[in-house]
């Protein structure tokens, strides 16, 4: 009998040992699990303010609107979409064009609008969306059919997206021109052509 207490006696300390070491590893491994930060947590951060074409809109609330953005691919051959969240507003023309000329956050994506140009200013009438832009829209021009088309239907297909929208005209620090750079008529009002939207993958 004094044996087997003993041997209690002996065991005891051990068991108390395995119980406490039982303990520290089960918290260690469900902190990785629960834990931010922890190795198991592969939970990707909400970028609210960017959506790539495909992703889904988990971020729309009352006070944002999801728009539709065309730049360029990296072969300059095509119109790209990039989705934008972006705060509502009286002026939502004013404020997608201003997200566009901001320019793509794509690395693969590329913007068709000559450097530095501006919004003087976008009005609608008679159906028509009128958007006055800087002389650099003209001036910037590369000479290329190429810019001048992806460049005027950049902001063509991008306010299209938006609803009962239709048509756009374009003015150069408020008059009519009649081309950018001898290509492209824009003396009158143009019309989405999704034709020049690339493939998205």
């Amino acid at each position: 009998m004094k044996r087997r207490k003993k041997r209690l006696a002996f065991l005891q300390p051990i068991l108390y040992i395995l119980i406490g070491m039982a303990v520290f590893f089960a918290i260690v491994y469900a902190g990785e699990y629960l834990i931010p930060g922890g190795k198991k947590n592969t939970v990707a951060p909400d970028d609210t303010g960017f959506l790539s074409t495909g992703q889904t809109s988990l971020a729309i609330n009352e006070s944002t609107v999801e728009v539709v953005l065309y730049f360029t691919n990296e072969e300059f051959t095509g119109l790209v979409a990039e989705k934008r969240l972006i705060k509502k507003s009286n002026s939502m023309l004013e404020a997608v064009l201003q997200e566009l000329l901001r320019g793509p956050r794509l690395s693969s994506h590329y913007s068709p609008l000559p450097e530095s140009t501006r919004l003087n200013g976008v009005f609608t009438e008679s159906g028509i969306v009128y958007v006055d832009l800087s002389h650099e829209m003209k001036d910037g021009q590369s000479g290329g059919t190429t810019q001048e088309l992806l460049s005027i239907f950049s902001i063509v297909d991008t306010l299209t997206s938006l609803p009962d929208v239709k048509r756009i005209k374009l003015l150069i620090d408020g008059k009519e021109e009649t081309t950018l750079c001898g290509h492209i008529d824009i003396s009158e009002p143009l019309e989405r052509d999704e034709k020049l939207i690339a493939e998205i993958q």
